[in-house]
């Protein structure tokens, strides 16, 4: 079965499930909006004509803030005006922007940075890098609760005078599991106001429960916020890398000093494009939903243990070691991620994929848990 899959991005016979990636490929709207500016690379300024035959000089880091701040709910001033503080940093990724934030926060030094075990994980090892360059900085990872979420009592019992950093992945990765903004508000109540609380929210387009509010206001009301957010997952531009974070001016502003990670032009103008093609998301939320549901069913039939997930991917326990497992699936095309599988032993994370790639990963799994 595996050799008829035709993933898009992957040759053919083999199957991605590892970096919860978007199965149906890019945003035909991002892929059009590439294509159209493609020819006007070599210049510093870009420029349109619109129906009238009037020339219009374009500034796409303005346009996607207005852009954002549409989807978000943000208001901006009106009309725009660049200069007017607003809550947006544009960044080429995600991961930048907590790189980012290690070093703002971290380089001082004598600092330390929380984050939970198992999670994402991007700031922690960014702030070992620091620590072994010769900046003190002490890396504090808590265990997850016993159904598997981020535990903001636990967490706060670690806060010490050093720490700068708090990291909350919400739905966490690699568990897929949901806090509510409830009890994220309190949480960052209950947060010392010198320490800065990021919150990632990579996967929220998945989210499922009913009238689950984003962090976004939190990180426009209070001062130590910063929520991040991707344009790899749901919109399925990874590969020209576009993210940004939505905080205070205070924060801003550090990073501003540190600052090199400038998204480009290209990214942009399709991260915009993307944002408009309503038809696009749905599609690829809707592809999560069957694969996951698929899977759901198909682990029950098998007798293994899952997370109900609030994301694109699935954890499952395998019931064997999960290295092997892995590499066991690995050598018969399919990839699927060891992430977590240190602290939770046994586990595997499986991204979701369209039906016909759902089908081929569980025949193999299945095929592969029965040899081992």
């Amino acid at each position: 079965m595996l050799e008829k899959i035709e993933s898009v991005g992957v040759p053919a016979g083999r199957l991605r499930l590892m970096d919860n990636e978007n199965p149906l490929g890019p945003s035909p709207l991002a892929i059009e909006a590439m294509k159209k500016y493609m020819g006007v690379i070599n210049r510093y300024e870009w420029y349109e004509t619109d129906q009238t035959g009037e020339i219009h000089h374009l500034h796409p880091v303005n346009m996607l803030l207005q852009a954002l701040a549409r989807t978000d709910g943000i208001p901006l001033s009106d009309p725009f005006d660049p200069a007017v503080a607003h809550p947006y940093f544009i960044s080429c990724g995600v991961d930048q922007i907590l790189k980012l934030l290690a070093v703002v926060y971290l380089t001082p030094g004598h600092r330390a940075s929380i984050e939970t075990e198992p999670g994402y994980g991007e700031i922690s090892e960014k702030a070992h890098l620091i620590n072994d360059s010769g900046i003190p900085t002490r890396v504090t990872r808590v265990p997850l609760t016993a159904d598997h979420r981020n535990d903001l009592n636990a967490i706060l019992q670690a806060i010490t005078p050093e720490t700068a950093l708090v990291t909350i992945t919400n739905p966490n990765n690699p568990t897929g599991t949901l806090l509510s903004y409830d009890a994220l508000a309190s949480f960052v109540d209950a947060v010392p106001k010198q320490v800065i609380v990021i919150i990632d929210e990579a996967y929220h387009h998945f989210i499922r429960a009913p009238n689950h509010q984003s962090a976004i206001a939190l990180a426009t009301s209070r001062d130590n916020v910063v929520v991040v957010r991707t344009f790899a997952k749901v919109y399925g531009i990874r590969g020209v890398l576009l993210g940004y974070a939505v905080t205070s001016q205070a924060i801003k502003q550090k990073m501003l000093i540190y600052n090199h990670a400038r998204a480009s032009p290209l990214a942009i103008m399709a991260g915009i494009a993307a944002l408009d093609d309503h038809e696009h998301v749905q599609r690829s939320k809707q592809v999560v939903i069957d694969s996951k549901d698929r899977m759901y069913g198909a682990f029950d039939e098998m007798g293994l243990a899952y997370i109900p997930s609030h994301t694109n991917f699935v954890m499952v326990h395998v019931d064997r070691d999960s290295p092997t497992v892995i590499q066991a699936l690995l050598d018969r095309g399919v990839a699927v991620s060891p992430r977590g599988s240190q602290a939770l032993k046994g586990w595997i994370r499986a991204s979701a994929g369209t039906l016909p790639e759902t089908e081929a990963f569980l025949m193999t799994l299945k095929t592969v848990l029965a040899e081992i």
